[in-house]
């Protein structure tokens, strides 16, 4: 069961460049193009009457700079409950509010074969992964990620489900390199990057970076890989295609959930997955 999921999902819901979400008691609008942009105060009354929100956030994503603003409401805080976690959620805080709804099916998927595995959880973000691998029965989990900020959230996420984990500020990939040197082995490993993002001068990107990164965690892996990511250019194929490369197998795949209709074809609807063995 869960109380947070996806409404309308743009073009293929039949309104092209808008998303509309629902986090429990809050509601958020997104604008990824102008096309529907004179309708916004329609939709934010639509909104309104069919859900009764206490809070509706409307953000612009597009023109080269994005914008979030409050249209109902004072408390853009909440928590939200998905397959017996709990997640806090800030519809003001950022573009992305603490928890992306399109790998709700991968993450109870990937918590379910966590039992009894020491967990490594790569550009952890709010520790979503980390929190279902943890709550399905995980000895040890390690979330990285390069925001201070991004963990504290993490930590908040933790300490809502009563569990314990572990944190390290810092780049997945000098994570990687260090525990490959220690010689640690970890049975289950996330790798969800973002498709591109800056530490200092250097940069990471998907379509160059990805591939080796899942490379060096062979070194360290002793049981299975999630790879994921939103980068829009890619398919499941290419996922594959790197399972194949290094010698894995593919225990499933897949991409967005039922809530999102019309999976890649567009830029904002454009997650995959694969799990390899």
């Amino acid at each position: 069961m869960f109380d947070a999921y996806r409404l309308c999902n743009g073009k293929a819901s039949g309104l092209d460049g808008v998303t509309i979400d629902k986090y429990g008691t809050h509601c958020q609008i997104q604008f990824f193009n102008e096309i529907l942009l004179e309708y916004e105060q329609e939709l934010v009354e639509m909104a309104k009457s069919l859900l009764s929100p206490e809070f509706i956030a409307v953000k612009y994503r597009f023109g080269g700079k994005s914008q979030i603003k409050a249209v109902f409401g004072d408390n853009s805080k909440t928590i939200v409950e998905e397959n017996g976690c709990k997640f806090a959620v800030d519809l003001l805080d950022t573009l992305n509010p603490g928890l992306f709804l399109d790998m709700r099916d991968v993450r109870q998927t990937f918590g379910e074969m966590c039992r009894g595995k020491e967990v490594l959880n790569l550009f952890a973000y709010t520790c979503s992964f980390g929190v279902y691998a943890k709550k399905n029965g995980a000895l040890r989990v390690v979330n990285v990620d390069i925001s201070k900020k991004n963990l504290s959230k993490g930590k908040e996420n933790f300490a809502l489900n009563n569990l314990e984990g572990e944190f390290f500020c810092g780049s997945s990939e000098e994570y990687v390199s260090w525990a490959a040197k220690k010689g640690k082995k970890f049975g289950a490993i996330v790798i969800d990057p973002p498709s591109f993002a800056r530490n200092g001068k250097k940069t990471f990107s998907v379509a160059k970076d990805f591939e080796p990164l899942v490379a060096k965690c062979m070194d360290i892996s002793d049981g299975i890989l999630l790879l994921a990511t939103n980068y829009s250019e890619w398919s499941v194929k290419n996922l594959q295609t790197i399972a194949a490369k290094l010698g894995r197998k593919i225990l499933s795949s897949g991409t967005q959930g039922k809530d999102f209709p019309g999976a890649g074809l567009s830029k904002e609807s454009s997650m995959v997955w694969a799990i390899i063995l």
